[in-house]
């Protein structure tokens, strides 16, 4: 019986890398690899197949690999994502495994030495897929995966259609909340469980079970809002021994989730004040998107 191959996801404008590791790769007979020189090529490829790895640099034509290394973590939780730079940024390489990646390499690439790192990332790969899931995650149903809206464009989620401006206004607000409150974690999630922008202390948390859990439950709220005669309700908020989260919908021109996580001991009338002065603000940002209008106009 013929094994299967592993599927690795190479992305980079660097032409002559990935050629060089793809045929390293291939050499082996171990691998199969997959070649994309930006962002959007990844993304379709990552919507069509899964993969046991993905190899990304982090300065892309369109968005980078930051971008592409928080939209994975939505689309295919569990795919270790590996960033090269092009220059060794301890901020950049800090930030980049507090989002998840598996590895921060920087150039000038040492190929034996980068090749090496595949293999591990992918023998790690195989042996958490391996080990026995905690009882809480196998109790805990996977949300749905729409497939066909992900493929079309007019229907992408959020983060799998905003620009590089977009995103990096989102986070700016996102940074600006931050600093006006004493918050451990704010972070904005699309309606398909994608994290848009996130600021704080993001090691303290799973980043994919938590953007999965941050939306606004419209089963558990509907029921009142039909007593009070409200259509739904647009905020909620949660309060626990130590931490209260407040989370606050962005209907337009995406459905977001605008969510705080804060110590109880924090004012709530001040978190309320700029968290919805902030959703206001991302929303007049995500109005700016080009690619949006386009899709509103072909759509018409």
């Amino acid at each position: 019986m013929t094994e299967e191959k592993d599927r690795i996801l190479l992305v980079g404008q660097d032409e002559e890398l990935r050629r060089t590791v793809s045929e390293v790769l291939e050499g082996t007979g171990r691998y199969l690899t997959v070649e994309a020189s930006t962002f959007e090529d990844a993304l379709s490829e990552i919507l069509m197949d899964s993969f046991s790895l993905v190899v990304t640099e982090t300065e892309l034509p369109d968005l980078s690999g930051m971008d592409l290394l928080a939209v994975v973590s939505g689309l295919r939780a569990g795919t270790p994502v590996m960033l090269i730079d092009d220059d060794l940024s301890a901020k950049s390489a800090v930030a980049s495994i507090r989002l998840g990646a598996c590895d921060y390499l920087y150039k000038p690439i040492n190929l034996e030495f980068l090749v090496m790192q595949i293999e591990r990332q992918i023998d790690l790969y195989h042996h958490s897929k391996s080990a026995p899931l905690p009882e809480e995650a196998k109790s805990t149903p996977k949300a749905p995966r729409d497939r066909e809206k992900r493929l079309n464009r007019a229907t992408r989620g959020a983060a799998l259609v905003l620009g590089r401006e977009q995103f990096k206004a989102v986070n700016q607000e996102l940074a600006r909340l931050l600093g006006h409150i004493r918050a451990h974690f704010v972070g904005l999630i699309d309606a398909d469980g994608n994290l848009v922008g996130a600021a704080g202390t993001l090691d303290r948390y799973d980043l994919v079970l938590l953007t999965q859990a941050l939306s606004i439950d419209p089963g558990a709220t509907s029921t009142l809002a039909s007593i009070l005669h409200e259509e739904k309700f647009h905020s909620t908020y949660l309060e626990g021994d130590q931490s209260g989260v407040y989370i606050i919908e962005i209907r337009e021109p995406y459905l977001l989730s605008l969510a705080v996580i804060c110590p109880t001991d924090v004012k709530a009338g001040m978190v309320w004040l700029y968290s919805k002065r902030t959703a206001e603000n991302i929303a007049r940002v995500l109005q700016t998107n080009p690619k949006r209008a386009l899709s509103s106009r072909l759509n018409d």
